[in-house]
């Protein structure tokens, strides 16, 4: 078990460095053709051969190759035959299947690779992250500020025909009354391809869990030791104040976890700053590092909504948050993001990076883990 309150006094340089064997750069390339130009990324999925990606602004899918070259838009958004017409909240590849899953509000789009529309999977469960962990089981975490007791599933495992495999819902706090308990935005998810599994981890429990196509299982802990208040702001559905409230100067807000073969890794919101922690999976040793932040949240929100930047200079002091594609740390820039942080003067900006011009798509950067 790692608490992290007893390390936050002394936060050092983590061991990312340690884990990595080689680096793409890859600049999205800009062409005469407008639809080349991305205003800033909030989805995307990296195959062998293409990057697809879900620009912040516009309702399309742009499909660019490994070097960076813009190919076309692959998917349009509307009410045409193929058409991707929901609210759309992220996209996975599956090079294996020839997949590419479009996740919305009511269903799952599902395409070939090429672009190919092959059928809609509708359900009724409202979920704010889902993966496909197989080919006809999908794992999915319960939209937040819906309570238990009204029908969240909180954590599930179902298949495509919307059949139920596994759901854990019995979440709970002392702080808060059981039919109050919910999950809020005070939560964090994410996947992890080397065994087709997601993480999720709420700040009213220490407990992170994780998810695979036939249980849900206990994966580590990290002690957080919040407020009470904290605690009720992560369990408490009912209150949204949660969605304004990022809680006082002692609490860890959790906001993304990241697992790799050797670590997991959370990036935490304290103190009005930002941290990323890290523990061992062998050794359980833990570890904390202050990101630097050369603006406030809403700022770098604007220079890129994944906030690339904001996480362990434990590479080459450059700055890296990302997440896992295939058996890559994937990391999302941009040039206005590259620009803050270097006017800090605290960052090592590597040679590829240094002709980074200010209306230049952003930027993928590919850690191949060891």
């Amino acid at each position: 078990m790692a608490n992290i309150r007893e390390l936050i006094a002394n936060p050092s340089t983590l061991s990312l460095n340690e884990e990595i064997k080689q680096v793409e750069y890859i600049p999205l390339r800009t062409t005469e053709d407008d639809q080349s130009l991305i205003d800033g990324v909030a989805g995307f999925a990296v195959t062998s051969k293409h990057i697809y990606v879900y620009p912040v602004k516009e309702q399309r899918i742009a499909l660019f190759n490994r070097q960076g070259d813009f190919i076309r838009t692959l998917i349009t958004f509307g009410q045409g035959p193929g058409e991707f017409n929901d609210m759309l909240s992220d996209i996975q590849a599956n090079e294996e299947r020839n997949r590419l899953y479009l996740f919305g509000m009511s269903g799952i789009w599902e395409y070939t690779l090429e672009g190919e529309y092959l059928q809609k999977y509708e359900y009724k469960q409202q979920a704010i992250f889902q993966r496909l962990l197989t080919a006809d089981r999908l794992g999915a975490v319960a939209f937040p500020y819906m309570t238990f007791k009204d029908g969240s599933f909180g954590l599930g495992i179902f298949t495509l025909q919307g059949d139920t495999i596994a759901m854990k819902n019995n979440f709970h706090a002392s702080e808060v009354a059981p039919e109050k308990a919910g999950f809020t935005i005070r939560s964090a998810a994410s996947y992890t391809p080397a065994d087709n599994s997601i993480l999720f981890m709420m700040g009213a429990n220490d407990t992170i869990f994780r998810i695979t196509d036939k249980i849900i299982e206990p994966a580590c802990v990290l002690q957080l030791n919040n407020s009470d208040k904290e605690v009720r702001m992560s369990i408490d559905a009912t209150d949204f104040g949660s969605m304004q409230d990022f809680g006082s100067s002692s609490d860890f807000i959790i906001s993304e976890i990241m697992e790799t073969p050797s670590c997991y890794y959370f990036r935490l919101r304290y103190d009005e700053g930002h941290f990323v922690a890290a523990l061992h999976k062998k050794t359980g040793k833990a570890m904390i590092e202050k990101c630097i932040q050369p603006a406030d949240l809403a700022t770098l929100s604007d220079a890129n909504l994944l906030c690339g930047m904001l996480g362990t200079r434990s590479y080459g002091n450059f700055p890296i948050w990302g997440r896992i594609e295939n058996d890559c740390l994937a990391q999302i820039i941009t040039p206005y993001e590259l620009s803050l942080y270097k006017e800090t003067g605290k960052i090592t900006i590597p040679e590829a990076l240094q002709g980074v011009g200010e209306d230049d798509n952003p930027i993928v950067i590919l850690y191949h883990l060891k």
